[in-house]
């Protein structure tokens, strides 16, 4: 029997000796502010919440609790558990969009043609909306026209030829930001059928190869 436990032993027999029995046989071990070794048949109060041990009548231990975790520890915790929940997340969504893309495509070329589709729906859209801006702006050129006929002519201009005129340049500065926007959609549909046929490629020789 090494020293430690010889020492365990040694407590242990006089702490039932002492009545410790009476108290089913149970010694409590901790240790103390100064990291000495403590045994008695309860903890006190300004140690129940750091680490201990439960011992039986032989010395033997059958329970250890662990010290009471810090607020940073929790929060890290906390912190592990959130980006493991989020990682998880993360796969079961990306999972979810390879089965929807082998679901919808079954070549790169139905991919391809799918993409030029959209992108040509919305050039159709921009077409349309840059005739308009066309015809607005000359428009507005006439507005502007008659409204310096009537300032040279010493006449008032008249407030409906002013809102006139503002409504047209509100409308092709509307137009234009219009158009900005769906050429930026047309690159965004590149992009992302671009990291698709990317992901397709990989999903179809990642199952060539587990059929071999």
């Amino acid at each position: 029997m090494n020293t430690r436990n010889l020492y365990t032993t040694l407590i242990l027999s006089a702490f039932l000796a002492t009545g410790g029995a009476a108290h089913a046989g149970k010694l409590y071990k901790w240790v103390d502010e100064n990291g000495r070794v403590r045994y008695g048949d309860s903890i006190p109060a300004r140690y129940a919440d750091k680490s201990n041990e439960t011992l039986n009548q032989q010395g033997v231990v059958v329970e250890r609790k662990a010290a009471a975790k810090t607020p940073d520890q929790l929060a890290e915790e906390a912190r592990l558990k959130a980006a493991a929940e989020e990682a998880e997340r993360i796969r079961r969504e990306k999972a979810y969009q390879d089965r929807i893309l082998l679901d919808t495509f079954t070549n790169e070329d139905e991919m391809v043609m799918t993409r030029d589709g959209k992108i040509q729906a919305i050039e159709a859209v921009i077409r349309v909306t840059n005739g308009r801006s066309e015809k607005l702006k000359q428009r507005l050129v006439e507005l502007k026209q008659r409204a310096a006929n009537l300032e040279r002519a010493g006449q008032k201009v008249p407030q409906s030829l002013i809102d006139e005129i503002d409504d047209s340049r509100h409308q092709i500065e509307k137009n234009r930001h219009y158009v900005e926007n769906r050429k930026a959609e047309q690159e965004r549909i590149r992009a992302k059928f671009e990291a698709d046929i990317q992901r397709f490629r990989e999903l179809k020789t990642a199952a060539a190869a587990a059929e071999n």
